[in-house]
């Protein structure tokens, strides 16, 4: 499925960047994405494309499009300081209204059913929690989420299924997270927390980030994964 280059308007002014994969004439469930700290890069266009090739609308944003250093950044020593010194530079509530307003936007398209989920990765996982609990989403899916722990308190308005996935060795999320998150999804009826041992790191999902990528990890996510969205 060809990855097209989209832009929609903040509500508070400006354009965001975003890429979209659309899977063909029929409406579809939209997944909105929400990247890593690098940005909206190839393996993001991978994610658009694969979420397209199973029937659905993929749609990944980029949070961090106002920042005095926009754009993709790589994975090397340098690169991974300047992506944790935009982070820091990016409040959560700017880019949780970037997603907000890409929600709002594709569930208003012709190609959409209406239906949308979220989809996060490492910097991304939080916003697949808080967009369940106040953007009526239909689905909430995380893999290797970063800062999890500190957006918990929102669980109990989550108002969809949520699908929440880690390694065993990853170096953002303790075991002690993982099961704060599992303890705290008891509260939903229809939450679920998939760990995958055997030393698998965080950003086993992405091909990007070279040793990490755990292709039969993955590959079991992604399974996991279109099975909730073929059923919301």
């Amino acid at each position: 499925m060809a990855v097209t280059q989209t832009t929609v308007t903040a509500s508070g002014g400006g354009e965001i960047p975003c890429i979209a994969a659309f899977p063909g004439e029929e409406r579809a469930t939209a997944v909105v994405v929400v990247p890593s700290i690098f940005g909206v890069d190839g393996d993001m266009a991978m994610v658009a494309e694969r979420l397209a090739g199973e029937g659905d609308i993929g749609v990944v944003l980029d949070p961090f499009w106002r920042d005095e250093d926009a754009g993709v950044i790589g994975h090397d020593e340098e690169g991974r300081a300047r992506a944790f010194a935009r982070l820091d530079r990016t409040p959560f509530e700017q880019a949780f209204g970037d997603l907000t307003d890409v929600i709002e936007n594709v569930r208003l398209r012709e190609e959409c059913n209406g239906k949308t989920a979220v989809m996060g990765f490492c910097y991304g996982g939080p916003f697949a929690i808080v967009a369940g609990a106040k953007c009526g989403t239909q689905a909430g899916i995380s893999y290797h989420g970063s800062f999890v722990g500190n957006y918990l308190d929102s669980v109990p308005d989550v108002g969809c299924p949520l699908s929440f996935h880690w390694g065993d060795n990853d170096r953002a999320a303790p075991m002690e997270l993982i099961d704060e998150v599992k303890q705290s999804f008891t509260q939903l009826d229809d939450a679920e927390v998939f760990f995958y041992p055997g030393g698998v790191e965080h950003g086993y999902m992405l091909p990007g980030h070279g040793a990490a990528y755990n292709e039969a990890a993955a590959e079991q996510s992604w399974e996991r994964t279109f099975s909730l969205l073929k059923r919301v």
